[in-house]
């Protein structure tokens, strides 16, 4: 199984699970990992290109002074208006696309590599065809939303962003495997280790 997507909604853990994953799978063979969230920090506060793109389509308040992107404006916006929100995602998207689609070509072919992506829009923009496997990260709504919460997000901010997405069910249904994220980190470090076991017998 050489390529791996992992996906689920926000305060689930995906980040804290491709890290276990990426590294228990290195341990046994060769393993690149991508974390979609992160690029999409990057591009935001360092692409030109994307910094132009979103200024031209969102408005100049959507930067700080500094050159980086002002989160606050932009939550503000895509999640009171649906049109710039797909703005937005028109704008990140293909570019992040960009970036882990090749790995995924790459290692389609492969028997001995394994190439571990963290996409959040998996199942929304019909991405899984890219990957052999895909696996859900999971997580109660009330979970989530104290995690979200750790995040210094009000509670009605936590609800927004757990609102703007999918509700999980729909990508469960959809996925290969579940991992189910509500307790410690000791638990999600067994549940990834007994996953990742599978895997390296496929």
């Amino acid at each position: 199984m050489p390529s791996i997507a992992i996906t689920g909604t926000i305060g689930s853990g995906k980040s804290e699970f491709l890290s276990l994953l990426g590294q228990i799978l290195a341990s046994f063979t060769p393993t690149s990992t991508f974390c979609a969230d992160d690029m999409n920090r990057k591009l935001l506060d360092t692409d030109p290109n994307v910094r132009e793109a979103i200024i031209q389509k969102l408005g100049k308040d959507t930067y700080q002074t500094d050159g980086k992107a002002d989160r606050v404006r932009l939550f503000s916006m895509i999640s009171t208006d649906p049109q710039a929100r797909t703005t937005l995602e028109e704008i990140m998207h293909p570019r992040i696309e960009s970036l882990w689609r090749p790995e995924a070509e790459k290692h389609a072919s492969s028997r001995s590599t394994f190439f571990v992506a963290e996409i959040p829009l998996l199942f929304e923009k019909g991405l899984e065809s890219y990957f052999s496997k895909s696996i859900v990260v999971g997580a109660s709504d009330s979970i989530r939303k104290v995690r979200l919460m750790r995040r210094s997000l009000a509670p009605e901010k936590a609800e927004v962003w757990m609102n703007l997405q999918e509700p999980q069910q729909g990508k469960i249904s959809k996925s290969d495997h579940l991992i189910w994220n509500d307790g410690s980190l000791e638990a999600l470090k067994n549940q990834t280790s007994l996953l990742a076991s599978h895997l390296l017998k496929q």
